[in-house]
């Protein structure tokens, strides 16, 4: 055999030695994947945990590079975090993903997971108020990152509510039609999110200036009896919100019937004299824009004086409209069984016009209902029927309208003061239950309300509660936890949700310990091939054979009793073969199984 045919040969046996064993090589079993997805607003977001300018805050919408790169204090990165490190010796991997939304609430989200292109109103605004027209373009995707990852989710946390009841009445203001109202919102949600008062006040200022022409003395004055109400209904807007978070459990419910959920409670986050400051903000604010409202209502309405101050002819067409107003609530209130009465209400609601009016009037004018008679009488003083309409909408809307008095009284008392101490008196007159309300005051006890609904739907729906209400207390105002109370609220979704992924994510199976037994002596034996005398049968035997053949390295005397496979009594190129493809391919065991050498 000539050397080239020779190396070829060789070449052949190594490479299929070696293509034989990568492919009988054994696989590992691929890692498994468990999946948590955060729901929520901005404190599971993590907003304000960056710092500097809000409108750059990583925090302020979801996008790729958010979801590839979360926001690392949040409490959703911590846990996931610490799940990593529970799953690292069970053959799991973790994948975190943190959908928490800024400025929504759970109405929001429920509406994005169900409906594609869904925006969260209060975050859209936000957006296209201080970032510029078309902004809130950036939440369209939402309802698709929704959708993708909850599907996949093995575990979802959801901390949502507070929005609902904090910011619930700012929306009311914000996307009302009253100017007065929707300037006073503005400036409200921009101080909400950690905005200073002047940039705040600005906001709200500017809605005045774009409506200054418009603005009139019904609108002031509904403005002023929604303010005095504002703390009214907050009961109702407890259990509305804990109806939209159970909605939200629903959504992710009908996107995975197979998650996990824990429903994370409230806390507080206004335990500080610091909402002291945030009282004081909350009127100096309110306190400018109502001053600036009343200005323009007057001016509008041809009432200022050469001064350029609101006239007393001002304050008197105020105070006529509110005793009409308040003449209206006390025939409705005492004759509020009246079938008749409200049949007429309901009429009146459906006027358009004074020719309507007085058409309506007159055909009442034979009723003998006293309710009616006592409505008929007030309605003949209106010559305006959007004055009307306001009035009604005030009486029926609004339980306490009584101070509106006081606020009137006020007004006659500074209207000829400068502009900072009438801002002041309207302030501590008009604003006070809205300070109250967005400085906390009145925050505690409705959050601890909310848990207590948190806690039934949990139970209603299988999930999981994870009572928060008690990290430890901000040294501020922000209504976002510090990365301290991240990380409690990280330990806390831990130790409350470990029995659902130690039941996902169960350890590895451990063999019984053996008892140990002596083995028994064996009689060593030397198969034939085994030529450096290891006790089994390897490449490198094939490789001393090889070296033997072709002249490069002699085997010694005994190393040739092995060698020689085929018994033909010298070892040679068909030996190579043999031994080769015995070690690579099992081929030939009889020459192998047949002589074995002690």
């Amino acid at each position: 055999m000539n050397k080239k045919m020779f190396s070829a040969l060789v070449s052949a046996v190594m490479l299929g030695s070696i293509g034989a064993n990568t492919a009988y090589a054994v696989e590992t079993a691929p890692e498994k994947t468990y999946n948590y997805v955060a729901l929520g607003d901005s404190i599971a977001a993590g907003f304000g945990l960056a710092g500097g300018n809000i409108a750059e805050d990583p925090a302020l919408v979801i996008t790729e590079e958010l979801l590839a790169n979360p926001v690392k204090g949040a409490y959703p990165y911590v846990f996931t975090e610490k799940l990593k490190e529970f799953a690292k010796d069970r053959g799991y991997s973790v994948r975190g993903t943190n959908l928490a939304s800024t400025a929504y609430r759970a109405e929001d989200i429920e509406n994005t997971i169900r409906i594609p292109g869904n925006k969260g109103q209060f975050a859209s605004t936000i957006l296209d108020t201080y970032l510029g027209e078309g902004a809130s373009e950036a939440l369209t995707p939402y309802h698709d990152y929704y959708t993708k990852y909850l599907s996949e989710a093995d575990l979802v946390s959801i901390q949502l509510g507070g929005n609902d009841i904090i910011m619930s009445v700012v929306p009311k203001m914000v996307f009302g039609e009253n100017p007065v109202l929707r300037a006073a919102g503005t400036a409200l949600m921009l101080t909400l999110f950690g905005m200073d008062s002047d940039t705040a006040l600005a906001g709200g200022m500017q809605v005045i200036a774009e409506n200054k022409d418009t603005i009139t003395t019904d609108d002031f004055i509904e403005a002023a009896s929604f303010m005095y109400n504002v703390s009214q209904s907050a009961d109702e807007l407890v259990s509305q919100s804990a109806e939209h978070v159970k909605g939200v459990v629903e959504a992710v419910k009908e996107v995975n019937g197979d998650a996990d959920i824990a429903l994370i409670g409230m806390f507080n986050p206004y335990r500080t004299e610091s909402s002291i400051q945030m009282s004081d903000d909350v009127l100096d604010v309110l306190g400018q824009i109502y001053n600036k409202a009343a200005d323009a209502a007057a001016d509008t309405e041809n009432m200022l004086n050469a001064a350029g101050q609101q006239s007393k002819a001002y304050i008197d067409t105020l105070s006529a409209k509110v005793d009409k107003i308040n003449a209206l609530k006390v025939v409705l209130d005492s004759y509020g069984d009246s079938a008749e009465l409200n049949a007429l209400m309901a009429a009146l609601a459906q006027c358009d016009d004074l020719a309507e009016l007085a058409e309506l009037i007159a055909g009442l004018s034979d009723s003998t209902d006293p309710a009616v008679q006592a409505v008929v009488s007030l309605l003949n003083d209106y010559d305006d029927i959007e004055e009307l309409k306001t009035a009604l909408s005030i009486v029926n809307n609004y339980d306490d309208i009584g101070d509106l008095e006081g606020l009137l009284s006020m007004m006659a008392k500074y209207r000829t003061a400068n502009d900072s101490a009438s801002a002041k008196a309207m302030a501590a007159e008009l604003a006070g239950p809205m300070a109250m309300t967005m400085a906390g005051k009145n925050v505690g006890p409705q959050m601890q309300h909310l848990n207590s609904w948190l806690k039934d739907i949990a139970e209603d729906t299988g999930a999981t509660y994870i009572d928060v209400y008690n990290i430890s207390p901000e040294d501020d105002f922000d209504p976002h936890p510090n990365l301290n109370g991240h990380k409690e609220i990280a330990d806390l979704l831990f130790d409350g949700t470990k029995s659902i992924f130690d039941v996902k994510m169960p350890a590895p199976a451990t063999e019984p310990e053996q008892p140990s037994v002596e083995p028994e002596p064996v009689t060593k034996v030397r198969p034939v091939g085994d030529l450096d005398g290891d006790g089994i049968i390897t490449r490198a035997d094939v490789a001393l054979l090889t070296a033997h053949v072709v002249g490069l390295r002699p085997l010694t005397a005994d190393q040739l009793d092995y060698a020689d496979i085929d018994r033909s009594g010298k070892a040679d190129m068909l030996d190579v073969l043999m031994l080769s493809t015995y070690v690579t391919y099992d081929i030939h065991r009889q020459y192998f199984d047949a002589y074995i050498r002690q």
